[in-house]
């Protein structure tokens, strides 16, 4: 298989886990929400356990982005010589102020303390049993 076909299939399988990535965000944020409890299912799946599929597909997506940026080092290497002109500099200034500013946003969450909020804990057991009188 010849360097092109390689780069061809990285890319459709970035995309797809993309599309699967997105998918499967939007599927817990809007149709099974926080709180829907284990009653709550999609394909006998419930939230939980499609929160398992998402990262799945998330370390599927970093591996398959990692592998398309090594294809293309020789590229990004290139993008970041440094060269005489003052606008390359500045284009190299603004890059890594980005990367910085990117990095801080994902590393945040993570260094942010645990709230435990008693009053948003819910019950989930299940959902409610009514009684025939």
């Amino acid at each position: 298989m010849n360097r092109r076909k390689i780069i061809i299939a990285v890319d459709v399988l970035a995309f797809a886990g993309l599309v699967l990535l997105v998918s499967t965000g939007v599927l817990m944020e809007y149709l099974l929400p926080p709180g829907s409890g284990r009653w709550a299912t999609i394909w006998t799946m419930d939230r939980h356990e499609w929160g398992d599929i998402h990262f799945w597909v998330a370390c599927f997506f970093f591996a398959v982005l990692v592998v398309h940026l090594l294809l293309h080092w020789r590229f990004i290497v290139s993008r970041f010589k440094v060269h005489s002109d003052e606008n390359s500099i500045r284009r190299v200034a603004l890059g890594l102020l980005g990367l910085l500013g990117l990095i801080a946003i994902a590393v945040a969450p993570l260094l942010s303390p645990i709230e435990n909020n008693a009053e948003h804990q819910r019950d989930h057991r299940g959902p409610p049993v009514h009684k025939n009188r």
